[in-house]
């Protein structure tokens, strides 16, 4: 607690003292204040009128502009500090002044000196990011890849950087990477300035094209030292279903102007009646010349 020590006696006098406060936060959503307990002593015979001004070091303050202390006494008071939003960080120095102007009731303020203490106010360093995803996930087939995006919004009272990356989370709450799934994005790196900062991140997750099971979760992403969820979160994550490859022939499209007729397909019934007749009487005759080789032989 740095002091201005005065002697006890007739001639009005005043001592002071502050204590530094504690950081100041000053980011989105904090108070951005620091508070500094002061205390003025009178040592004299004479109850004074103090006055109180403060060399803020660049803050906004709020601070009594006088007090009167009783004589051989002393009294406490606050001076509040207040940085702007995203006020750089560091270590900035103020300085409290109290002069006595009034002893007894008698202007003194002719023959008193003022007297100062410094107060030393240190600005916290935060960074602040948020993130929203994009579209993307659903259900899709192993083997194929899993692209989103998501944008990134970051304010800093500090030059820094940060990264992020994708999270992939089971409906068990694992949310180790699975098996044979490959992340394929491109760094997601914000250079922050003492500012606002923002960017636009791709990811990019292949999925294996021998999966034997159903995969099903979600994909989050994290700062790349953010803990990860046991669950999917209900908010900004992104809903995953990877099923097997499926194994047949499919449907074959009678008609439509895709299916295999093509531009017939007015003609489908036509056709398909007319090859219906060609088989039935094709097997008729091979039937035919079976029962007369039976009789021949």
């Amino acid at each position: 607690m740095p002091a201005v020590s005065a002697q006890t006696g007739i001639f009005p006098e005043i001592s002071i003292s502050c204590d530094d406060p504690p950081e100041m936060d000053v980011s989105p959503g904090s108070t951005r204040t620091a508070i500094s307990n002061c205390v003025l002593e009178n040592p004299s015979v004479h109850p004074e009128e103090v006055d109180i001004t403060v060399q803020s070091g660049g803050f906004a303050y709020a601070a009594p502009g006088s007090m009167t202390v009783p004589a051989n006494s002393e009294i406490g008071f606050e001076v509040i500090f207040r940085g702007d939003l995203g006020h750089t960080s560091g270590s900035y120095v103020a300085n409290v002044t109290a002069q006595v102007t009034q002893a007894s009731g008698v202007d003194v303020s002719f023959i008193t000196s003022p007297e100062s203490v410094e107060v030393t106010i240190v600005v916290a360093e935060f960074t602040s990011c948020t993130h929203n995803l994009g579209q993307g996930g659903g259900t899709v087939e192993a083997g194929e890849v899993i692209v989103f995006s998501t944008s990134i919004s970051c304010t800093s009272n500090e030059g820094s950087s940060i990264k992020y990356r994708a999270v992939m989370i089971d409906d068990d709450g694992v949310s180790s990477w699975p098996s044979g799934f490959v992340d394929q994005s491109a760094p997601c790196n914000i250079a922050i300035q003492s500012s606002d900062s923002s960017k636009n991140c791709q990811f990019q997750i292949a999925t294996p094209s021998n999966l034997g099971t159903t995969w099903e979760g979600c994909i989050i992403v994290l700062e790349d030292d953010g803990s990860e969820p046991k669950s999917c979160p209900s908010t900004n994550a992104i809903d995953v279903k990877v099923e097997p490859k499926s194994i047949g022939i499919g449907t074959i499209d009678l008609t439509g102007n895709d299916s295999i007729f093509g531009d017939y397909s007015n003609e489908a019934p036509i056709i398909i009646g007319g090859v219906v007749v060609v088989l039935v009487l094709t097997v008729a005759v091979v039937l035919v010349r079976r029962r007369r080789t039976s009789f021949d032989d």
